[in-house]
């Protein structure tokens, strides 16, 4: 009886955040070898190391992150309105979680994939995401929003899919 009132979608729940529209930045392949190999002679590239290995950016209005997410190092996709409602209705709502049992693997977040949230034409969200192990980061334009219950195994593996829709399309 316990695991049918987990599965059971509460009718309390609700978004993380507010937005009507989404950019999806993925790191470009090409660029990840090119990077792991300057990190590797001692070539790094201070600002890019940041965006892909830190909590970073700090401030929404980082005008230095936009312009190297929307360089050659990343592909950029605006996602469509069905993806979006999926992510509003089914990814990013506060509910109930077991997400705190869940085994974290143990190494350093590579922030390949980045989410950029709007509300009325204004950013409201950045989401970076370590699909490899489940971190992520959050920055946003209000104070508390409590995305604790985010990041669960079926969270995961339903931005993986919907990543690699747009991924192959680029392809």
């Amino acid at each position: 009886m316990f695991f049918v009132i987990l599965s059971c979608k509460s009718k309390e729940e609700k978004m993380f955040f507010d937005f009507n529209t989404v950019e999806y930045y993925s790191l470009n392949k090409n660029k990840e070898i090119e990077i792991n190999e300057n990190n590797r002679t001692g070539k790094k590239d201070s600002i890019l190391n940041n965006i892909l290995y830190f909590e970073s950016p700090a401030k929404l209005d980082n005008d230095i992150f936009y312009k190297t997410i929307n360089s050659k190092v990343f592909s950029k996709f605006k996602l469509s309105q069905k993806d979006v409602e999926y992510l509003r209705n089914d990814v990013f709502v506060q509910k109930f979680s077991l997400n705190m049992f869940e085994l974290n693997k143990a190494c350093a977040p590579e922030y390949r994939d980045i989410l950029v949230f709007s509300e009325n034409n204004e950013i409201s969200v950045i989401a970076k995401i370590c699909l490899s192990c489940g971190q992520f980061y959050f920055i946003s334009s209000k104070k508390g929003i409590q995305t604790e219950d985010f990041g669960t195994e079926r969270e995961y593996d339903s931005l993986e899919k919907l990543f690699n829709t747009y991924k192959q399309v680029q392809n």
